[in-house]
């Protein structure tokens, strides 16, 4: 296992290492350590417990919220750990075997190029919008993506896990073999027949998609617990997934619309009416106007989108053609315009123009960055209820529209969940952005929804969290994180402040 030891040499020669998208800073760090297996992931890990050094767990450096981001301490990356060990049949179930730092455009790849032994084509259906992501990562934030809308986030695909705790201990956990008692709590058995007692949060999640802090549910499994738990609680080191028959055949289309207004009536009519969709995706005018220099051709006369794939044989392709023409003509547009496909390149291009979106809005924030260094974009991760979905836009509009600031909103529609962009153009701007992001995660939680649907709370997202839990919701957290990291060494200012766990 390589560590690399002081400040200035992993400044020097590992800087990357030391941030992820948020753009957060990070702190003092002293070792930076490559673990190549899960035996050096645990003797690592002792030997920092026996410092009382805090441990940072890194892989891939994707997310948005911090949370691989050192503050202090150390920061193990396991991104050598990148191994597919296997795929395999389980009764009626196809799974694979990977170790927590494979890439997911890899483990797409392999699964693409298998042959499976009864002819038929299997996929992981877990969408992530950044395929260079880790497996691991995707674990630890309960990622979800584009797809979600039909097969859920990875939470639902995770069959089992390999955590290494802080203490050096190895837990193994299938899904389905340890659910919580009556009590709420868990009675977890480690190295030596030592046993630990793991007390629930008494909070209630909303029952939505949601990535905001530990997973709670009554009679729930073990396993849940980590799955978007962000790292505080041990680190993963292999992970078994399932997978899924591949759609047989899939069209992708893009619907224009002159009015926004109409782009949302089609996706509500839509999501009634197409049984066979897999994807739904949003795009307002901000994003048009973001996205109009890169694309010229897009539509003139139009100012939003929506994004749909569905599934179709040669049985349903005539009913569902006919469907999808009659929500567009009552929805004031037409096939004529519409952008569409069913080969895999087609689909790919219609994917690039979501994808083209965050990356205008990072570039045009670069430029103005190096006038207003502290300025940053600031995203709303927010999901509601479906009966509440109309009252958060109109929200949204009501209080942005006459503020004439740069925004966008754009995302998963399918799941009432999209990212509301406020992209600032100097610093004024940014506090007041800061401002409206706590008020609507504030109306978010009034509506019975969340404050973070697939990115996480991190380190930066804590204030937002405690509108949805409250102070004793994140004290019960951390009291959890106790008992399985009793020395608090695992990434300190993922979810909660670092200052509820009474340590220095």
């Amino acid at each position: 296992m390589q560590i690399i030891e002081g400040k200035e040499k992993i400044l020097s020669g590992y800087s990357a290492y030391l941030q992820d998208e948020s753009k957060l800073s990070a702190g003092e760090i002293q070792y930076l350590a490559f673990p190549e297996t899960e035996k050096d992931i645990a003797e690592f890990l002792k030997q920092m417990s026996g410092k009382n050094v805090s441990v940072t767990v890194s892989n891939g450096k994707t997310g948005v919220v911090g949370g691989a981001v050192p503050l202090s301490g150390a920061l193990l990356s396991v991104e050598k750990m990148d191994k597919i060990t296997d795929i395999k049949k389980i009764g009626d179930e196809w799974r694979v075997v990977c170790q927590a730092g494979t890439v997911l455009s890899e483990l797409n790849k392999k699964i693409e190029n298998y042959t499976f032994s009864n002819s038929e084509e299997y996929f992981y259906p877990v969408d992530v919008t950044e395929t260079s992501t880790r497996i691991g990562g995707n674990v630890s934030t309960n990622a979800s993506g584009e797809r979600s809308f039909k097969y859920g986030s990875t939470r639902k695909w995770i069959r089992r896990l390999r955590i290494v705790l802080s203490t050096g201990d190895i837990l193994e956990i299938e899904r389905g073999k340890i659910f919580a008692s009556k009590e709420n709590e868990f009675e977890v058995t480690i190295a030596n027949n030592k046993k630990i007692t793991v007390k629930i949060p008494s909070y209630k999640m909303p029952s939505i998609k949601n990535a905001a802090g530990y997973y709670v549910k009554e009679n729930m499994d073990l396993i849940d617990l980590f799955i978007g738990s962000e790292g505080t609680l041990g680190v993963v080191s292999e992970v078994e997934v399932a997978l899924t028959k591949k759609p047989e055949n899939v069209m992708a289309l893009l619907a224009f619309f002159a009015d926004e207004k109409d782009a949302l009536s089609f996706f509500s009519s839509a999501k009634k009416e197409l049984k066979t969709a897999i994807v739904f995706e949003y795009f307002d005018s901000g994003a048009f106007e973001l996205l109009r220099p890169k694309l010229p051709e897009l539509p003139e006369d139009k100012n939003s989108a929506i994004f749909f794939e569905a599934e179709f044989n040669d049985n349903t392709i005539d009913d569902i053609s006919s469907i999808i023409e009659k929500l567009l003509k009552d929805n004031n547009s037409s096939m004529d315009n519409t952008w569409g496909g069913f080969e895999k390149k087609d689909m790919e291009r219609i994917r690039e123009i979501r994808h083209a979106i965050p990356e205008t809005i990072n570039e045009i924030l670069a430029k103005r960055k190096q006038k207003f260094p502290n300025i940053h974009k600031i995203s709303a991760d927010i999901a509601v209820p479906d009966e509440k979905f109309s009252e958060l836009i109109e929200y949204y509009k009501s209080i942005l529209e006459p503020l004439k600031l740069q925004t966008t909103m754009f995302g998963h529609i399918g799941e009432n969940h999209l990212h509301m962009n406020i992209i600032p153009r100097n610093d004024g701007e940014f506090s007041k952005a800061k401002e409206l992001h706590f008020n609507f995660a504030k109306k978010a939680v009034s509506l019975g929804g969340t404050v973070s649907a697939e990115h996480g709370i991190g380190k930066i997202k804590h204030p937002y969290l405690e509108v949805m839990y409250g102070k004793d919701g994140l004290k019960q957290m951390a009291e959890l994180k106790k008992s399985f990291d009793p020395k608090c060494i695992l990434n300190r200012g993922n979810i909660f402040p670092e200052d509820l766990l009474c340590v220095k």
